[in-house]
């Protein structure tokens, strides 16, 4: 896949999600605003001078990325620099979510999540075998509940996410075409459980720092 190809088609996706969550919350719009700001800023920036070339400009690398916080949330990830110093990401994960209670010999609650999430970032210190970057991640996904209890299993369970982070990737000099990376994020989830229209709608935020790892294979 070439890097103008990748690069059209992943600004189409984090177009299509910064859509859907302004669309879905009205609270939204200034965090999408400060999103936006912050991708326009990386752009204008894109300019500016580094320590050196690192390996894979223009690259897309395809991988893994795993979320830790609490539970591990596994995900297949896609990463391409689009030059030496911008990078875009688009990821999708899986998790199973459950409720338990040791008085219960059942799960109360019992789903899987699906998430797709997509990521800018910028990278300001550049070295030949490393960058250090900060960015932004947006994303959007479902619940799908197998088993609740005490409630219509087939009512929606919408996800949203967003938030800043900061992360680095590293390459060794015998493999340079494989890049490791960690982030750190201050991630903001919305969860709104049934449908829009009612008013007893279930809505949960829930915010936090995560630490995030992951590989990839720069092709």
């Amino acid at each position: 896949m070439s890097g103008n190809l990748y690069y059209t088609a992943m600004m189409q996706l984090l177009g299509c999600i910064m859509l859907t969550v302004k669309k879905r919350r009205k609270k939204m719009k200034k965090v999408t605003k400060a999103i936006a700001a912050a991708g326009l800023a990386v752009v204008i920036g894109s300019g500016s001078a580094f320590a050196a070339e690192a390996p894979n400009a223009g690259s897309v690398g395809l991988g893994y990325q795993g979320v830790f916080g609490g539970d591990i949330l596994q995900g297949v990830s896609a990463r391409g620099w689009v030059s030496n110093d911008i990078a875009l990401e688009g990821n999708f994960f899986y998790g199973n979510v459950d409720v338990t209670d040791d008085d219960v010999p059942f799960d109360i609650f019992d789903g899987s999540l699906y998430l797709f999430t997509g990521k800018i970032a910028y990278a300001p210190v550049v070295n030949s075998n490393s960058r250090f970057y900060f960015g932004a991640e947006v994303g959007m996904g479902t619940v799908e509940i197998s088993e609740v209890i005490g409630s219509d299993p087939n009512e929606d369970i919408d996800v949203f996410v967003y938030g800043p982070l900061i992360g680095a990737e590293h390459y060794f000099s015998e493999f340079p075409e494989v890049g490791f990376n960690w982030e750190v994020q201050y991630q903001f989830h919305e969860i709104d459980a049934g449908p829009d229209d009612v008013d007893e709608a279930l809505h949960i935020d829930l915010n936090g720092i995560f630490v995030k790892a992951g590989a990839h294979y720069y092709f």
